[in-house]
C-alpha cells in the first residue's frame, strides 16, 4: 500500500436513514468510508484466494504436497549436516 497522502474526491449516494445512522457514529465520513472500503477490499482478495484454493485439481494438490515433502526433507538434511 502506498504511503501517499494524495486523495481523490468521489461522490456517493446512500440511503438517507442509513446515512443518519452513520452520522451518529462519526464526524469523519472520509475515514469511515476509507475503513469500510479497506475491509471490503481485503474481503474481495480473501474470497479470490479461497476460490483459487478450493478449485485446485487433485493433481495440483498432490504436486504441492510432493513439493512440500521434498522441501521439508531438504531442510531436515541441511540441519543435520550443520549440526543443528
Amino acid at each position: 500500500m502506498s504511503n501517499s497522502t494524495q486523495k481523490r474526491e468521489v461522490s456517493i449516494a446512500l440511503d438517507a436513514e442509513f446515512a443518519d445512522k452513520i452520522d451518529q457514529l462519526t464526524d469523519n465520513w472520509t475515514e469511515a468510508i476509507e475503513q469500510a472500503l479497506r475491509l471490503w477490499y481485503a474481503k474481495q482478495i480473501e474470497d479470490k484466494l479461497r476460490k483459487f484454493y478450493q478449485n485446485r485439481s487433485q493433481e495440483d494438490i498432490q504436486d504441492e504436497k510432493e513439493w512440500f515433502d521434498f522441501v521439508e526433507e531438504q531442510i531436515e538434511e541441511a540441519w543435520n549436516v550443520d549440526g543443528l
